[in-house]
């Protein structure tokens, strides 16, 4: 029944692997376009198998779940978009997309982000968790740029000057620990480019680099970037941005689930917070806020690290 395969390996140590059955194959190659992902013939450490609801008709669980695992699983439903069933014990996942929105210019797109959502729970789980912020390399360390939508992100990623900089993404930042108890960052899509703009870009989501600083853009008659000298401040921050992107999904879960989550996140944030350095970050329209980020780095990739 499995058309098409997709791997994505993430700097937890975990390889994700997308799967999808013949009629949501197109759909899966499209997210795969735009994700970056390559075709992969591996198992995995964690799945996630995408059947169209006339694939199995009226099977429940999908016939995606081999016959001898048909205990345990647990259905859910998504304002009727998609169900979604998931195990107490098995790291898979299996996702019914209606096939009535499989090719649906906005739909099909709400249903990707959507289903990133799946490694946005495992990443809370073991540490991490998505932030509402831009992601830029410089001299390959990650830096993240976070504000509220609409106050500055993007244009900042648009403004920064090349080499030795790169805009990774300008909307949301997958964060991770790595094995050695650091922190790196996966750039993640702007959903919105393909929702509201006819995109067709994509974002290197496999590649992560070490988290090196987090800046919190901020208006400013001046270029500068100055370091949070309050420690439960810097805390707050982190925590608030990462919220952003929780509360959309938080709004259709129990109280009990959305309770424990934030008690992960807040646990999550404060160890991102205590870890990487975290700067205000005042950008004017016409200066070259860049150089005050590069000064809290400590300069060049021959300076000072942090």
């Amino acid at each position: 029944m499995i058309d098409c395969r997709y791997a994505l390996e993430l700097a937890d140590g975990s390889e994700w692997v997308f799967a999808a059955t013949n009629g949501a194959s197109g759909w899966l190659h499209e997210l795969a376009r735009i994700m970056e992902l390559k075709p992969s013939v591996k198992e995995g450490s964690h799945r996630i198998y995408f059947s169209a609801e006339r694939d199995f008709k009226t099977s429940n669980p999908p016939v995606t779940i081999r016959g001898d695992q048909k205990n345990g699983w647990r259905p859910f439903r998504n304002a009727g978009v998609y169900r979604v069933w998931r195990h107490e014990t098995i790291p898979a996942v299996h996702m019914a997309l209606d096939e009535a929105f499989l090719a649906h210019p906005e739909i099909k797109y709400i249903n990707m982000w959507s289903a990133l959502r799946e490694i946005h729970r495992h990443a809370l789980d073991a540490g991490g968790t998505p932030i509402h912020a831009a992601l830029a390399k410089h001299h390959g360390r990650g830096v993240l740029i976070a504000a509220s939508g609409g106050t500055g992100k993007s244009t900042c990623c648009l403004r920064l000057p090349g080499v030795p900089w790169q805009a990774l993404c300008d909307d949301q930042t997958l964060v991770l620990k790595d094995p050695d108890g650091g922190f790196r960052a996966h750039p993640l899509p702007t959903w919105s480019d393909h929702l509201w703009r006819d995109s067709h870009k994509s974002w290197p989501v496999e590649q992560a680099v070490p988290l090196s600083a987090i800046f919190f853009l901020e208006q400013a008659s001046a270029d500068i970037a100055v370091p949070f000298n309050d420690p439960a401040e810097a805390v707050l921050s982190v925590f608030g941005a990462a919220k952003q992107v929780w509360e959309p999904y938080w709004e259709r879960v129990s109280s009990k689930e959305k309770k424990k989550a934030l008690s992960l996140l807040f646990h999550n944030t404060s160890e991102i917070a205590a870890a990487i350095p975290c700067f205000r970050l005042g950008a004017t329209l016409e200066g070259e806020f860049w150089k005050e980020m590069e000064r809290a780095l400590g300069g060049t990739a021959g300076g000072a690290h942090l």
